[in-house]
C-alpha cells in the first residue's frame, strides 16, 4: 500500500468532497514510460530488492514529479513477486556461531578474517568467502526478484491508479459498496478482514455497509480503513463497482467515492483488472451450466442464468448461492448446488433455507455426494425449495421448482 506521502500530494477537499488527481495519459506520454519501468524491472530478475528499488529512483531524472514516481515504484514492486535467498533461513544460526567463534579466537590477527566463518560455512556446503558476504542476507532488502508480471504500461497505470484510492481508504471511517458480480469473493475478503457488514437490498441491487467491530467505541474512528483498502483490489475484479465512504482528514469528516469497471480505459480512475474466466466449484456445476445453455429453458422461455450475481439476504443470514436465474418478465431466483456433504452440514444449510421465509431460493442436494452414510440418514429432509437429485440435477426439474419460487425484486 502506498504510503501517506505518496498519497497525499495528489487529494484535495472541496466543499465536504475528497477529490483524487489520478494519474492520466492523455498525451499518450505515461504509457511508455511505464512500459520502460517495466522493462528495466524485468532486465533485474534474480537482483535484490534495494538494486530493484534503487534502478527505480534513478529514474526521477526522467520524470517531473518524484512524488508520482515513488507511488509507482511501490506499486510496482508490490505487484512483483520476491523470495529470500536460498540458504536464507539458515543465516541466523550461522551468524550465531560465526560470532562464538570470533570471540573464541580473539584478539584477531592479520590474515584470519575468514577464520571465524569457517566452520559455519562447512556446515552450510558453502566457502568461508561466501558466507561472509551473503551473512546477512535475510534481511527484507536482500529478498530477490523472482517474477515480474506479464502486464504491460496501462496495467501498471491501472494498477497505481488503484493503489491510489486505496491510501484514500486508510482513513475511512465507514464504506458502502456495490457491485455487479464477484460477491463470493469480495464476502471473502471481508471475512479475511475481520469487518462487520450489513447486507442493504435496494431494488433489484445489493448495497455492502462495512464497519469495524469496535468503531462506536474507538477514540480513532478511522482505525479499521487499512482493513477497508484490503477489500479494494478484490472488488476491482468485478466487471462494475462503486465504492462511498466517509472518510477523515485532517480531523475532518469529508465523503469520496469511487468507481471501476473491469475493462475500462486506464485513464482517470481506478480499474480492475480483465476479469478471469468463470469458475466452477466443480465438474458438476460446470455441467449443469452447459446443460441449462443447451436447453429450452435458455432459448425459448426466456430464462437467463448468471453466474453467482447477487447475494440473497433474510433474517440476517447472507445467502451467496451458485447461480442466479432471471425472467425476462423480471423474476427471478438463486440456486445454489451443494456438493459433498453430511448430515450435520446439510441439517445446518436446510434450517438456513426454512428460516429465510419466502425468499427465492432452491436448494439442489444429490444423494450421490453424501460423505459416509449420510444419503440414508437424510432421505426424510424436504421441502418445497429443496429438490434432491441423483448424480446429476436434471434442468428440467431444477427449473420447474425454480418458476414456482421465483419472484420479481422489489422496488
Amino acid at each position: 500500500m502506498l504510503t501517506r506521502a505518496q498519497v497525499d500530494p495528489f487529494v484535495r477537499v472541496v466543499g465536504g468532497v475528497l477529490r483524487i488527481r489520478y494519474l492520466a495519459d492523455p498525451d499518450g506520454r505515461v504509457t511508455p514510460f511505464l512500459d520502460r519501468l517495466l522493462r528495466l524491472v524485468r532486465r533485474l530478475e534474480g537482483r535484490s530488492l534495494e538494486t530493484v528499488v534503487e534502478a527505480l529512483r534513478r529514474q526521477e531524472r526522467r520524470v517531473r514529479d518524484a512524488s508520482r514516481l515513488a507511488g509507482i515504484s511501490r506499486a510496482l514492486i508490490e505487484w512483483c513477486d520476491f523470495d529470500a535467498p536460498d540458504g536464507a533461513q539458515q543465516l541466523e544460526a550461522a551468524r550465531r556461531e560465526v560470532f562464538m567463534t570470533r570471540g573464541a579466537i580473539w584478539p584477531p590477527i592479520p590474515g584470519d578474517a575468514l577464520l571465524p566463518f569457517a566452520s559455519a560455512a562447512a556446515s552450510l556446503g558453502v566457502t568461508a568467502d561466501s558466507l561472509q558476504r551473503t551473512l546477512y542476507d535475510d534481511r527484507p532488502g536482500a529478498r530477490r526478484l523472482r517474477r515480474v508480471p506479464d502486464g504491460d504500461g496501462r496495467a501498471l497505470l491501472a494498477r497505481y491508479n488503484l493503489e491510489l484510492a486505496r491510501g484514500v481508504l486508510r482513513d475511512a471511517t465507514r464504506v458502502e459498496l456495490q457491485t455487479r458480480g464477484g460477491w463470493r469473493d469480495v464476502f471473502r475478503a471481508v471475512k479475511a478482514a475481520g469487518l462487520m457488514h450489513e447486507l442493504v437490498r435496494e431494488g433489484a441491487r445489493y448495497r455492502l455497509v462495512l464497519t469495524g467491530p469496535a468503531a462506536a467505541f474507538l477514540v480513532r474512528p478511522a482505525r479499521y480503513g487499512v482493513r477497508f483498502a484490503r477489500v479494494l483490489p478484490v472488488l476491482a475484479r468485478s466487471p462494475g463497482w462503486r465504492v462511498n465512504a466517509e472518510v477523515l482528514r485532517d480531523g475532518q469528516p469529508c465523503r469520496v467515492q469511487l468507481r471501476g469497471r473491469a475493462r475500462a480505459l486506464a485513464t482517470g480512475a481506478p480499474v480492475g483488472v480483465e476479469p478471469r474466466r468463470e469458475r466452477y466449484d466443480s465438474a458438476w456445476e460446470r455441467r449443469f451450466v452447459r446443460d441449462f445453455r443447451a436447453s429450452s429453458w435458455a432459448k425459448e422461455h426466456g430464462w437467463h442464468l448468471s453466474r453467482e450475481r447477487s447475494p440473497l439476504s433474510s433474517g440476517g443470514t447472507v445467502f451467496l448461492p451458485d447461480f442466479t436465474l432471471r425472467h425476462s418478465d423480471g423474476r427471478e431466483a438463486a440456486v445454489e448446488l451443494v456438493g459433498f456433504w453430511t448430515p450435520e452440514y446439510l441439517t445446518a444449510k436446510v434450517a438456513k433455507v426454512r428460516a429465510a421465509g419466502d425468499t427465492p431460493l432452491v436448494l439442489v442436494v444429490a444423494k450421490a455426494l453424501a460423505v459416509g452414510d449420510g444419503g440414508n440418514a437424510m432421505h426424510d429432509v424436504g421441502g418445497e425449495r429443496i429438490l434432491w437429485c441423483g448424480q446429476h440435477p436434471r434442468v428440467g426439474d431444477v427449473m420447474r421448482l425454480v418458476e414456482r419460487v421465483a419472484q420479481s425484486p422489489p422496488r
